[in-house]
């Protein structure tokens, strides 16, 4: 074991357990920073504590976690799981957040829409660019379907639906947009 796979393990046991704080963010930016999303080390100084920006993951470790974290996800989407892969890049982790989206295994909470769809905005297009079969058909439409629900939906907010209600109508219509350039969702 490394130093580094030491503490993101360390990490990734905290998150998986229920611990949010600071947990959630900087699992994320050590995954972000050793994806091909890296920032560069400034911006991970400003963000992390030292002793954590100075950490590099191995891809294998980056791997084990985001599946350990997509499982969770996939039983349990919470948002703070979904915001930790949601910078990586990873076609497991934008399939697995697409699914979710598509056939959730339980009802959402406006912020889990928010952070799942942001993800999924800015990844699935890139997926299936490169494989059309990245995702089943019914869940591509089953996804366009559901962007063009929440961008319509309204109803009593809380401040906290509020901000989820703003990425939402951001990137719905993006998505819906997307994805019909890729001939998905039809006119």
């Amino acid at each position: 074991m490394t130093p580094a796979r030491d503490t993101a393990m360390d990490l990734t046991r905290r998150l998986l357990a229920g611990e949010r704080g600071k947990v959630p963010l900087h699992l994320a930016m050590l995954l972000e920073k050793s994806s091909s999303l890296d920032a560069g080390d400034d911006f991970y100084l400003w963000i992390l504590p030292r002793a954590l920006a100075d950490l590099q993951l191995s891809q294998d470790t980056s791997e084990e976690i985001i599946a350990a974290v997509c499982a969770e996800i996939s039983r349990n989407p919470d948002e703070a799981l979904i915001s930790v892969v949601s910078s990586t890049g990873s076609d497991l982790a934008t399939k697995t957040v697409a699914k979710i989206l598509a056939k959730p295994p339980r009802p959402l909470t406006m912020g889990e829409y928010s952070h799942a769809l942001s993800l999924v905005t800015k990844f699935l297009p890139y997926c299936l660019e490169e494989d059309m079969e990245f995702l089943p058909k019914s869940d591509l439409e089953r996804l366009v379907q559901l962007a063009k629900e929440l961008q319509n939906s309204g109803g009593p907010e809380t401040n906290e639906d509020r901000s989820a209600r703003i990425m939402i109508n951001n990137f719905a219509p993006q998505l819906i947009d997307r994805l019909k350039q890729l001939g998905i969702g039809g006119c």
